[in-house]
C-alpha cells in the first residue's frame, strides 16, 4: 500500500503541476476572486445554492485529517513535511478547479436540480473508454463511503464522544450507543436528500470551521515567539535528513507523507467535491470551479496550517504524543487539560459528522450512476446502519481500505483530467475573455 500510495502521490502532485500550467496559473492569479466566491450573492434557481455545494464539499473533506493526520505528518516526516503539503495544496487548487468546472460542463439535469461529477465527464468526454472509468470510480466512490467513511467516521465520532463524556465527567461512555444516537442524527439530514445536506452544511461548516479557526489561532498567538522557529523549521526540515525519518528512501519519504496527507485532507483529485459541486444552481463552470480553489486553500493552506504552527509552537508533541493526543496537548496549553481535550473533542465530533453526511450523498451518486437510480432507501440505511458498528470495531482495517478505494476513485479521476485538460483550459479561456469583454457574451458549455 505504501508503494501504490507513494506512486499515486507523485502522479497526482505531477497532474496539479500540469493542469496548473495549462490554466495558465489560475489559482495564483485569480486567488483573490476564489476567496471573495463563497460570499457572492447568487439568485439562480434549480440545484442547491452555489454556497451550499462548497459547504457539502468543503464539510466533506474537512476532517480528522486536519487535526491528527497533520500531528501525524508531524511525527512521521518532521516538520518538513508541512511544506509537501503546502505544495501539494497550492497545485491541488488547479486540480479542484479544472474537475470542478468539468462536472459543471458535462452535468445532466435531474428532476429540479442535476446530477454531475468525473463518472458524467468520463462518460461523455471520453467516448471509448470514459464508460469503463466511469463504472471503476463509481463502484470505489460506493465503497469509499460505505468503509472510508460508515465505518472509520463512525467510530471517530464515537470515540469524540466518549472523550467527551470523560471531560465532563461521566462514569459510562458507550461507543455503540454513541454510534447509534451519530446515526439517527446523521439519518435525518441523509434521508432529507442533497437539499438538507446543503442546508446543514450551510449552517454547521462555517461555525466549526470559524470556532477551530480562532480556537488553533490563539494557541500560535500565545506561541508567537515560537511562530518564526516553526515557520523556519518547516522550511530547513523539508529538504533536510529528519524530515525523511522513517522512510528508507531519503527525502522521499517526506514529501509522499506531506502529499498524501494533504491530498487526503483536501482531495483534491480524487473526485468526491466535484459531486456536490455540480448540484449547483451556478451556470458558470468556472465561477464555481473558483468555490474549488477557496475549498483546498480554506482546507489545506489554512486549517492544515494553523494546526501544524499550533502544535509546533506549543511544543506539543514533544513528549511523545502524537495524532489527536499532540493536538489536544497544543489546545491545553491555552484552555488548560480538560479543555483542550474537550475542544478536541468536540471538533473530531463535529468533522466526523460533516464527512459522514457528505460522502453519503457521494457514494448515494455513485450508486444512482451504477443502478440508474435506484435502491438509495436501502444505500442510506445500508450506510447508516454501518456507524454504530464501525463505533464498535477496530478501525485500523477500515482505514486501509478507505485509502485503497480513494486512490482507486482518484486514479481514473486524474487520467481523465489530464486526457481534458484542454477542455479545462478552455473553460478558463472563456472566462477570462469574457473577464476583459463581457458584452460579447461567455459560452459556459
Amino acid at each position: 500500500m505504501d508503494v501504490f500510495g507513494t506512486a499515486m502521490a507523485f502522479f497526482m502532485l505531477g497532474a496539479g503541476a500540469i493542469l496548473t500550467v495549462r490554466t495558465g496559473f489560475f489559482q495564483f492569479t485569480h486567488l483573490g476572486k476564489a476567496l471573495r466566491s463563497p460570499f457572492r450573492r447568487s439568485d439562480k434557481k434549480g440545484g442547491v445554492s452555489p454556497f451550499g455545494a462548497l459547504a457539502t464539499a468543503l464539510g466533506s473533506s474537512v476532517g480528522t485529517a486536519n487535526i491528527a493526520g497533520v500531528a501525524g505528518a508531524l511525527a512521521i516526516g518532521g516538520p518538513g513535511a508541512v511544506f509537501w503539503m503546502w505544495a501539494a495544496g497550492l497545485l491541488g487548487m488547479a486540480t479542484k478547479l479544472a474537475e470542478v468546472a468539468l462536472a459543471m460542463r458535462y452535468r445532466r439535469r435531474e428532476g429540479t436540480g442535476y446530477a454531475g461529477g468525473p463518472m458524467y465527464y468520463m462518460e461523455r468526454a471520453l467516448p471509448l473508454f470514459g464508460r469503463g472509468f466511469a463504472l471503476v470510480f463509481s463502484a470505489a466512490g460506493c465503497g469509499a463511503a460505505m468503509i472510508g467513511t460508515a465505518l472509520v467516521q463512525g467510530n471517530t465520532s464515537a470515540e469524540a464522544a466518549c472523550s467527551l463524556a470523560r471531560c465532563a465527567g461521566a462514569a459510562f461512555a458507550c461507543k455503540p450507543l454513541f454510534g447509534a444516537v451519530t446515526a439517527l442524527a446523521a439519518g435525518a439530514v441523509i434521508f432529507g436528500g442533497a437539499r438538507r445536506t446543503a442546508a446543514f452544511s450551510e449552517a454547521a461548516v462555517p461555525f466549526m470551521a470559524g470556532a477551530y479557526v480562532i480556537a488553533a489561532c490563539c494557541v500560535a498567538a500565545a506561541h508567537r515567539d515560537m511562530l518564526l522557529p516553526a515557520f523556519k523549521s518547516i522550511i530547513t526540515g523539508a529538504f533536510s535528513p529528519r524530515a525523511a525519518a522513517g522512510g528508507g528512501i531519503g527525502a522521499l519519504n517526506a514529501l509522499r507523507v506531506g502529499v498524501a496527507r494533504g491530498v487526503y485532507s483536501n482531495e483534491a483529485g480524487v473526485g468526491s467535491a466535484p459531486i456536490a459541486h455540480a448540484g449547483s444552481s451556478e451556470t458558470d463552470p468556472v465561477k464555481q470551479g473558483m468555490m474549488g480553489v477557496f475549498e483546498v486553500f480554506a482546507d489545506t493552506i489554512v486549517m492544515c496550517t494553523l494546526t501544524a504552527l499550533a502544535i509546533l509552537a506549543s511544543g506539543a508533541g514533544s513528549s511523545g504524543a502524537a495524532g489527536l493526543a499532540a493536538a489536544e496537548e497544543a489546545f491545553a496549553s491555552v484552555m488548560g487539560p480538560r479543555g483542550g481535550a474537550a475542544f478536541t473533542a468536540v471538533s473530531s465530533l463535529l468533522f466526523a459528522f460533516t464527512s459522514l453526511t457528505g460522502w453519503e450523498l457521494y457514494g448515494e451518486k455513485c450508486l444512482s450512476y451504477l443502478t440508474g437510480g435506484r435502491f438509495t432507501a436501502l444505500f442510506r440505511l445500508a450506510f447508516l446502519a454501518l456507524i454504530p458498528i464501525g463505533a464498535a470495531a477496530e478501525p485500523r482495517i477500515a482505514w486501509l481500505l478507505g485509502e485503497l478505494f480513494n486512490y482507486l476513485m482518484a486514479l481514473p479521476n486524474t487520467i481523465a483530467l489530464l486526457l481534458l485538460s484542454g477542455t479545462a483550459a478552455g473553460l478558463v479561456r472563456q472566462y477570462k475573455l469574457f473577464e476583459k469583454s463581457p458584452r460579447k457574451g461567455y459560452n459556459k458549455g
